[in-house]
């Protein structure tokens, strides 16, 4: 690897996100990189997030910030509408593929995940996994090679679980500091499917943390750097729902910077999976 591999995972978790998912592709077509997209299946609950927030009023300022009404009447999915992720936008699903992107499974059920992972055991694990790519690889035709669990989510009976498939990679972990792509550990046992760590939170998270957009620039600037400097791979993240919903002229312009800047080449995870593990 000459340049530095740099990759945007794109993670799908509800239908808002699929629905702005055309927008994202004709970004990403006028760019000319490719992305790994990993959508969420099962029922899109998106409408049950709201509750914490009237349970804890101390993230209302934090619930404000992440811009709410951008998901108009999708906010009452899981309530008044019954709307499955990967059912709601076929066309996007189709684009993806045909268009040379990748596309992985981000679980089944985003809102149970989050919620009920680390009181899961690996059997159950397992059966939400194989849930997933039974729904994605029916609604897409494709064959589903790469994982990460839903809000970064990992437990010792998830990575066992993980093994139990035929994964090329997964994408369980978000790094502050520069890591190599590795195989993780469970007590003794060093599990069997590589982790491609993403790099730093992305533009929505930090927005919502209050930092100014031009601040953001200079922290991806800085991250990808000191990403360079050891020749690792520097992965970032997005949600079309933030990204491309609330921070798309942003988000446009990081992009644009990394493309144009030869050190870095956009790869997506798959291939930055393959070349790592014929590197080591």
């Amino acid at each position: 690897m000459c340049e530095t591999p740099v990759a945007i995972r794109i993670d799908i978790d509800s239908a808002r996100d699929i629905a702005l998912a055309p927008e994202l592709l004709d970004l990403f077509r006028l760019l000319d990189i490719k992305g790994t997209f990993f959508v969420t299946t099962g029922p899109d609950r998106l409408a049950l997030n709201l509750f914490k927030h009237v349970a804890n009023p101390q993230s209302y300022l934090k619930f404000i910030k992440s811009k709410p009404l951008r998901y108009r009447f999708q906010s009452l999915n899981g309530i008044l509408r019954n709307v499955r992720v990967e059912e709601a936008c076929p066309a996007a699903l189709l684009r993806i593929t045909n268009e040379g992107h990748e596309l992985g499974l981000h679980g089944y059920d985003h809102y149970a995940w989050m919620n009920e992972l680390p009181n899961m055991d690996e059997t159950t694990i397992k059966a939400r996994i194989g849930r997933g790519l039974e729904a994605l690889t029916a609604a897409s035709a494709t064959n589903i090679t790469g994982f990460a669990s839903p809000g970064f989510t990992v437990t010792s009976a998830l990575l066992r679980a993980i093994d139990s498939f035929s994964f090329n990679y997964s994408s369980d972990f978000k790094c502050s500091e520069p890591i190599s792509p590795f195989y993780p550990k469970t007590g003794a046992e060093t599990r069997h499917v590589l982790q491609v760590p993403v790099s730093m939170d992305s533009i929505g998270e930090l927005r919502a943390k209050g930092v100014p957009e031009d601040e953001i620039k200079v922290r991806v600037r800085a991250s990808a750097d000191r990403w360079h400097s050891k020749r690792l791979p520097f992965v970032l993240y997005a949600h079309p729902s933030s990204e491309v919903g609330c921070y798309v002229d942003l988000f446009s312009s990081v992009l644009q910077d990394l493309n144009e800047d030869a050190r870095f080449t956009f790869l997506t995870l798959a291939e930055i999976a393959r070349r790592w593990k014929v590197r080591v």
